[in-house]
């Protein structure tokens, strides 16, 4: 009897253990909705700590595939600079899995306020253990050569 609890309670601090060393793996929504918030507060650490360190992104805006945190810390460096007060509204979201689609409007006002600029676009990203591994995003680059 006595060894049975020993037993016991070795595989519960087994367990206890695997789950401190493993935490609870959020849902690939819920994991874009994050990023999304950490976007509109302009957190780029938040954001670049939400990718993989493999993940892949692009974009009609890119000449090349931007690729791993660093690529992440690339894309919103340079999108907060050019527009530090960009916000997005999500217009609908989509999930199947580890796939999620999100239909979006960025837009950017100038210093007085009026509009700059107003673009739709699409975002479909891949979500594994808790991670962005693949942000593809589409637009309309109204002719703008790729940076």
């Amino acid at each position: 009897m006595f060894a049975r609890m020993i037993v016991g309670i070795a595989l519960t601090a087994g367990a206890l253990t695997a789950c401190a060393a493993y935490p609870e793996r959020k849902s690939a929504k819920a994991v874009v909705e994050q990023r999304f918030a950490a976007v509109r507060q302009h957190d780029v650490d938040a954001i670049v700590m939400l990718y993989a360190s493999n993940a892949v992104e692009t974009s009609p805006g890119f000449c090349h595939e931007r690729l791993g945190r660093d690529g992440v810390r690339r894309t919103y460096t340079e999108l907060f600079k050019a527009y530090p007060n960009i916000t997005d509204d999500v217009v609908a979201t989509l999930v199947d899995g580890d796939h999620v689609a999100v239909q979006f409007v960025a837009r950017s006002r100038k210093p007085d306020g009026s509009l700059l600029f107003e673009v739709p676009l699409a975002n479909f990203l891949t979500v594994q253990h808790g991670l962005i591994t693949r942000d593809e995003t589409y637009f309309d680059t109204k002719g703008r050569p790729c940076s």
